[in-house]
């Protein structure tokens, strides 16, 4: 028994006529009717009573219908699922994010406007840390990340793709009563005597390995009095006057009204905001989402 026996099938037992079924088909009326009977030897049932104008489904042939239009609808479903995740428009997609996600507004737009444009991709937003969206991506939990190129290990370059979508300037974090907050910017030699809060290196190392190496080029590296292991906690921190904070942010927008970002006249240090995949990922719902993240990013 083939999908075309029961297309037949269904195509005649809707009709009740072999000659209006077959016109319907596009198949010539002998080669419908050795079909049925074909199938009725298979099933070892009448499937129709003949009769002088037509046929009437009997009543083995009205219980097989009920079933027939079940699976004919399954397979339709099956056939448009297998068509939407081949296209892309149907699938999910697991994207991690981390607090680099609220430095950037490109992100959310970007995110926002898939979700728009692609009903049916579910996407699974999960919140971890940029280490652990690497490890994620390479163990096949995570799809997608947004990371910092710095956690990014070289060694892992023929393992995962990446696209730039941004660059991040580390700028100096300063409550707003603090001496440095009308200044237009400042030197590391003139924060070098600053309670200075930083990143801590067990939780990024790349990230902090870079930027303590430009630092160091200025001649004037920090000793931080306390590392946190995120920016919110460093932008908390600062808006309670623990101390002025060295961090990664898209411009001088500060998330907090108690703060103000100044530039860091001598410190030469970017990060760049990186999507980051499996190389070997041939989702094709995954290359619309980088795509659309990347398009998304150059109209901000």
């Amino acid at each position: 028994m083939e999908l075309r026996h029961l297309r037949y099938f269904r195509a005649i037992g809707r009709e009740e006529h072999f000659g209006r079924a077959a016109l319907a088909l596009r198949v010539a009326q002998p080669a419908l009717t050795r079909q049925i009977r074909d199938l009725e030897a298979e099933l070892g049932v009448e499937l129709f009573e003949r009769l002088p104008r037509g046929v009437r489904l009997s009543s083995a042939g009205r219980a097989f219908l009920e079933e027939v239009e079940d699976i004919l609808k399954q397979v339709d479903r099956a056939v448009d699922r297998a068509r939407g995740m081949g296209s892309g428009h149907l699938g999910t997609i697991r994207v991690g994010l981390s607090e680099i996600i609220a430095a950037y507004d490109y992100i959310s737009y970007g995110l926002f406007h898939f979700r728009e444009n692609e009903p049916s991709v579910v996407l699974d937003l999960r919140s971890m840390g940029s280490l652990h969206q690497v490890a994620a991506i390479k163990e096949g939990t995570l799809d997608v990340g947004l990371v910092y190129d710095a956690h990014i290990d070289d060694r892992d370059r023929d393992v995962l793709e990446r696209a730039p979508i941004g660059t991040g300037e580390t700028l100096l974090a300063v409550h707003q009563s603090h001496a440095f907050a009308q200044r237009d910017s400042v030197t590391m030699a003139e924060i070098a005597g600053e309670s200075v809060l930083g990143p801590a290196r067990a939780t990024a190392p790349g990230y902090y390995d870079r930027m303590m190496a430009a630092c160091i080029r200025t001649g004037n590296a920090p000793h931080f009095t306390q590392e946190c292991t995120t920016h919110s906690i460093l932008f908390s921190l600062v808006a309670v006057g623990m101390g002025v904070g060295i961090v990664t942010t898209a411009g001088t927008r500060a998330p907090n009204p108690n703060i103000r970002l100044i530039p860091i006249s001598d410190l030469d240090l970017q990060f760049h905001v990186m999507l980051v995949w499996r190389a070997r990922d041939r989702s094709v719902a995954l290359r619309r989402f980088v795509d659309m993240m990347m398009q998304q990013a150059q109209t901000r």
